[in-house]
């Protein structure tokens, strides 16, 4: 995984969007979306500022290593409702499976509607039987 690709995931896992990371760094968005797209490289200063915008030490952002990111309650609530570590590779894997339920569900109601007109067809043959 690129780094620009990492923060990418980091940022949206925080619910941040382009924008507001990109006001945070005093950029503007266009520009920090180069970042993401690994167009443009990041100097120490930047990385620091960014990691920590992210919430997330600049090692994570280096690293080939999945990065953990911490979630943790915000706007003045206590430790209450703290959730677990979340590692960024299990957002991949469950928009995957998502994808395959969605499929299913899909295919399920073609087959459903396939039924439908089966029944259909057959109550209608059993009425054109009973009456001749």
């Amino acid at each position: 995984m690129s780094n620009g690709a990492k923060i990418r995931m980091i940022r949206e896992l925080r619910g941040y969007s382009q924008e507001y990371v990109a006001s945070k760094l005093g950029i503007d968005q266009t520009v920090y979306s180069r970042i993401e797209n690994n167009k443009t490289k990041l100097d120490t200063d930047r990385l620091e500022q960014l990691a920590e915008t992210l919430g997330v030490n600049p090692v994570d952002i280096l690293s080939h290593e999945p990065t953990v990111v911490n979630f943790s309650p915000n706007h003045g609530t206590q430790g209450i409702g703290h959730i677990e570590n979340f590692y960024s590779f299990q957002k991949d894997l469950l928009e995957k499976v998502l994808s395959s339920k969605d499929q299913e569900i899909v295919s399920l109601k073609e087959i459903i509607s396939g039924l439908i007109k089966d029944k259909e067809a057959l109550m209608n043959f059993l009425e054109l039987k009973k009456n001749s």
